[in-house]
């Protein structure tokens, strides 16, 4: 939602609009889901000024006091030349104050500073989500380049062994030269962020050199703070995901917290994900589903965090996630 768009809301809520405006906004709320949700969080944002709504008159004499001070503040001349000027002195209006003008002033700067500090905060959270956003549309463009070159294909995560990892996308795309910017799979908000200045993709060649026991420790890490898609299985049969330019077919997001209760992803606060679909379009989600969805985009349609299980179920997994779930028959 545009600054603007924000601003007709916080007006809105504090009875600021005109008839027409106000019918607008209201004819807005009734259509839009995500307008709705805005003023939701904007009325959260602001119930903290819900204890300053005490009017208080002027204390008795400002006006004289306020006189006075600028009458014997005006503007001192400038000390002649070579002299010092004097050591500036505390206001004398200080001593003046009373309690109540100390409170009207004290009531002014916490109310200042609760609706400054959020802006501020919002600022920056959108910053960032856009930042997040052009790095999924950068990948998207690499994806779909690679898929061009083999037979339509995105890059096919391994089904087991070491490389079995859904961040295994990211060295592919460095192979093929299409991973020009390392920073693009490191999300400004999420905890990888701190690395960003010496985070690195490993090179292919480098993780088939690899040991199982070091692949444990780089496995996480390797498609930086995003999830990719994990294909799907056909006849038991594992199979990679064809670039079919669908609109509503995830293939990366942010990547989904692991230890979440709906692995909604961490990195924009627990606030939802950014989510790059297959025809190129990136939508930032609060849910798992994308609107008018009921598929899950971080569980297969068996509620598992595994391949899906037919070609139109989409499932991201984080870095570190294979694609198959192997189950021990071992007794």
């Amino acid at each position: 939602m545009s600054e603007s768009a924000r601003e007709q809301l916080l007006g809105f809520m504090l009875g600021a609009l005109e008839s027409d405006e106000r019918a607008e906004i209201e004819a807005q709320l009734e259509s839009d889901p995500e307008c709705r949700k805005e003023l939701t969080l904007l009325r959260r944002q602001l119930e903290p000024l819900a204890a300053l709504k005490q009017d208080f008159g002027p204390p008795v004499g400002l006006a004289a006091r306020t006189c006075r001070y600028v009458a014997e503040h005006r503007a001192a001349p400038t000390p002649a030349k070579g002299r010092l000027r004097p050591e500036p002195v505390p206001p004398s209006w200080i001593g003046r104050m009373s309690w109540l003008d100390m409170a009207m002033a004290a009531t002014v700067l916490v109310a200042a500073g609760l609706l400054i500090f959020p802006a501020v905060q919002n600022s920056r959270f959108h910053a960032h989500l856009a930042a997040c956003q052009d790095n999924l549309r950068e990948l998207g463009g690499a994806l779909n380049l690679y898929s061009q070159s083999h037979h339509g294909y995105f890059p096919s995560v391994p089904s087991r062994g070491k490389l079995a990892a859904a961040g295994i996308y990211a060295p592919v795309l460095a192979q093929n030269g299409l991973l020009t910017e390392v920073n693009r799979v490191v999300c400004p908000e999420s905890s990888l962020a701190a690395r960003r200045n010496d985070f690195r993709v490993p090179t292919y060649g480098e993780l088939e050199l690899t040991s199982p026991a070091k692949m444990v420790d780089l496995r996480p890490t390797l498609g930086g703070s995003y999830g990719y898609n994990l294909g799907y299985t056909r006849n038991g049969e594992y199979q990679p995901t064809k670039n079919l330019y669908r609109d509503d077919f995830a293939i990366m997001s942010d990547a989904p917290n692991m230890s979440g209760a709906n692995l909604q992803s961490a990195n924009h606060g627990g606030r939802g994900q950014n989510v790059l679909f297959e025809g190129g379009g990136v939508q930032f989600l609060t849910a798992t589903q994308p609107l008018g969805s009921k598929d899950d985009i971080f569980t297969n349609d068996n509620g598992q965090v595994a391949a899906g299980v037919n070609a139109n179920d989409s499932v991201l997994g984080a870095s570190g996630t294979a694609p198959i779930r192997f189950v021990n028959s071992q007794k």
